[in-house]
């Protein structure tokens, strides 16, 4: 579509953006996770297909990965 390789994409990005594409993509979806988190009571099902995950428990764990905490016991810390 933009007339580069996928590889070429890739590395114009990381060179603009400073991370990956798939990383930067993670990095917003949990920025939103978080702000959902803090902001809503929504259960963490919704939360994850409000950021783009399917699977709840696979957001659990990237979620848990990425900030050390479940999405359950990062919203009760902040209240």
């Amino acid at each position: 579509m933009v007339g580069l390789s996928p590889s070429q994409l890739g590395w114009l990005f990381r060179r603009q953006v400073g991370v990956a594409p798939l990383r930067y993509q993670s990095d917003l979806r949990m920025a939103r996770a978080r702000e959902l988190l803090d902001s809503t009571s929504l259960p963490v099902a919704a939360v994850a297909q409000s950021c783009g995950y399917e699977d709840a428990l696979y957001f659990s764990r990237q979620f848990t990965r990425t900030h050390g905490l479940s999405p359950t016991a990062y919203r009760a810390r902040a209240h």
